[in-house]
C-alpha cells in the first residue's frame, strides 16, 4: 500500500507489511513480552480485521499555513508538526470530505491558527467522530477561548453541505498542554452526541467519551470476551473503567446483574442513557476512579463473580489488583490496548492467585503497531497432592500405630 507522506507521517508504520505480515509481527512481538515477564501463558493467533482501511471512527487534525494557505493534517509521530493528510486512506471517505470543507472555511475565514509556541491564535485543533453504522458525524472545534468568530456561518455551511452531521461542539482548551480536550465544552448545533450500532445495541456518545477505534473489530473483540467469560445467569457482573457502557451492556443479556464503575462523569450520564434507550433495567452506573471504588467494595466486602477492566494505556494499578483479588470473584477478564502494561499487571495479578493461560489478540489497529490483547483470568487451584517427604513422615506413622495394635 502506498501513502505520499507515509514517511513524514508516521501513522501507519507496517504500511509495507501484507495483513499476514502484520499478524504475525503482533503475535511475536507479544510472545517476546510475555517470555521475558515469564509467564506461563500461550498467545493466540491474532483476529484480523475484515476492513482495514477507512476505519478509524476518531480523528483529530491539527492546522498549519504554507505559504499564506491553510492546510491541515495529522501529527508527525512524536512531534507536535503538522503533516498534510489530505484524504488518509484510514479515515472514512466522508470524514476525509468534511475535513477538507473545514480546511477550505478556516482559510475562507481567515480564522487565526493557535500557536504553540507564543500561546496566541484561536483554532487549535478538530476532532471528528463518526458512526460506522449510522454514518452520523460530530465536529469538535478545540478553540483556546470562547470567542470563535463566524462560527454561525462555519456551523451553517457545514451542515447544509453534510447532512450526516448531527451536532457540532466547541471544546475550550487554552492551556499550553498537548491534551487536545479541556472539560468546558459548548454545544453549537444538535445535543452533543451521536449514534452508532454496536453489538445490536443502539450506543450514544459524546466528545469526550470513549469509544473503540475500529466498530467492526470491537464487536470482535467483544463477541471474544463474552465468550471467554462464559457468564451463568445467577452471575453478578462489576464493569470497570466502563466509559459510555459498551463492554456490560453487552454483557447484561448473560448474567443477573451488571455494575459499571467509570471516572468520567459525562460518560456515565452516556452510559445510562444508553441502558434506557435499550431499555435495559438490569445494570447500574457510578461516576468514581475504578481503584477507589475497589478500595470502597473490599472495605464492605461486596461479592462480584467476574470482574472486568478495560483501563487506559497505562494499565490498571497495584491497589485494584490487590482490592479485586480480595473480593474472590470466580473470574476476571482483562482487556487491554497496550500489551506491555497488561504483561506487567499479569505478574501482579499472578502474585495475588490469579493466572491466565491464554492471551487472544484482536488487531483494531490495522497497519500500525497496536493490538488489542484479552484473557480471563482465574484462582490458581493449587496441588494439594502430598510430597515424598509428606508421604514417608505419614507411612512411618501408620506402621507404628499397627506395631502399637500388635
Amino acid at each position: 500500500m502506498k501513502c505520499k507522506v507515509e514517511k513524514l507521517c508516521g501513522g501507519c508504520s507496517l504500511l509495507k507489511l501484507k495483513p499476514s505480515m502484520q499478524a504475525d509481527k503482533k503475535k511475536k512481538d507479544v510472545e517476546v513480552l510475555v517470555e521475558k515477564a515469564h509467564l506461563k501463558v500461550r498467545v493466540g493467533d491474532v483476529h484480523m480485521a475484515k476492513n482495514d482501511t477507512h476505519y478509524r471512527n476518531k480523528v483529530i487534525v491539527g492546522f498549519a499555513k504554507d505559504k499564506g494557505k491553510v492546510y491541515s493534517g495529522l501529527y508527525a509521530s512524536h512531534s507536535h508538526r503538522v503533516v498534510k493528510t489530505e484524504n488518509c486512506i484510514m479515515q472514512p471517505k466522508l470524514v476525509n470530505e468534511i475535513i477538507n470543507k473545514i480546511t477550505e472555511l478556516v482559510g475562507s475565514m481567515k480564522l487565526e491558527l493557535y500557536n504553540e509556541r507564543t500561546g496566541t491564535g484561536l483554532l487549535r485543533h478538530v476532532l471528528i467522530r463518526w458512526g460506522h453504522k449510522t454514518d452520523e458525524v460530530m465536529v469538535v472545534f478545540v478553540t483556546s477561548q470562547k470567542m470563535f468568530p463566524s462560527r454561525k456561518n462555519m456551523v451553517r455551511v457545514l451542515t447544509s453541505e453534510f447532512p450526516q452531521i448531527k451536532t457540532i461542539v466547541q471544546n475550550i482548551n487554552p492551556r499550553k498542554t498537548s491534551i487536545v480536550l479541556q472539560d468546558e465544552a459548548i454545544v453549537l448545533y444538535g445535543n452533543g452526541m451521536i449514534h452508532d450500532e454496536l453489538c445490536g445495541l443502539d450506543i450514544a456518545f459524546s466528545h469526550n467519551s470513549f469509544y473503540q477505534i475500529h466498530s467492526e473489530q470491537c464487536e470482535v473483540l467483544y463477541g471474544l470476551a463474552k465468550k471467554m467469560l462464559d457468564l451463568k445467569e445467577t452471575d453478578t457482573v462489576l464493569d470497570t473503567y466502563c466509559g459510555v457502557g459498551t463492554i456490560g451492556l453487552t454483557m447484561t443479556d448473560s448474567c443477573k446483574k451488571v455494575m459499571g464503575v467509570e471516572v468520567n462523569p459525562d460518560a456515565i450520564e452516556n452510559a445510562k442513557y444508553n441502558a434506557k434507550q435499550n431499555k435495559i433495567k438490569n445494570i447500574e452506573f457510578v461516576a468514581m476512579d475504578s481503584t477507589e471504588f475497589m478500595r470502597q467494595a473490599r472495605k464492605y466486602h461486596n461479592r462480584y463473580d467476574a470482574i472486568i477492566l478495560d483501563p487506559p494505556r497505562a494499565g490498571t494499578t497495584k491497589d485494584f489488583i490487590e482490592c479485586a483479588t480480595a473480593l474472590n470473584p470466580r473470574k476476571i477478564l482483562y482487556i487491554s490496548c497496550d500489551p506491555r502494561t497488561q504483561v506487567r499487571d499479569l505478574n501482579q495479578f499472578r502474585k495475588q492467585g490469579y493466572v491466565t493461560n491464554k492471551l487472544e489478540l484482536v488487531d483494531l489497529f490495522p497497519y500500525t503497531d497496536h493490538i488489542e490483547s484479552v484473557c480471563v483470568l482465574e484462582k490458581k487451584q493449587f496441588n494439594l497432592k502430598p510430597t515424598k517427604k509428606a508421604q514417608r513422615q505419614a507411612q512411618f506413622r501408620s506402621s507404628k500405630m499397627s506395631k502399637k495394635k500388635r
